[in-house]
């Protein structure tokens, strides 16, 4: 992972993931969009695709090296992310007017 802040107080850091994907059943896009989800902690963080190579390993199996960059604002952090379920579907409003 690597780390970089600048002075406008945005934090990027790059994370490498491999999916292996068996008989092609993997759709990728949907699956790509579930990892950038994933790597959010902060409501206002963004999460891009920065690089995808792909390779066969064996004639059922194929390989990918993803690699991911989160972009987040530290002066505009938005609300804290405290399930995977807000991750990928939100946050439930009904819940935020409780609190």
């Amino acid at each position: 992972m690597k780390k970089d802040c600048d002075s406008s107080m945005i934090e990027k850091y790059e994370i490498e993931v491999v999916l292996d994907v068996y008989d092609g059943n993997e759709d990728l896009e949907d699956t790509l969009d579930e990892m950038k989800a994933y790597q959010k902690t902060y409501e206002h963080d963004s999460v891009s695709v920065l690089e995808i190579k792909g390779s066969n390993v064996f004639s059922n199996k194929k390989q990918y090296q993803i690699t991911l960059q989160v972009e987040r604002d530290l002066s505009n952090l938005g609300r804290i992310y405290k399930s995977e379920e807000e991750k990928l579907f939100g946050f439930d409003e009904d819940q935020d007017e409780e609190d």
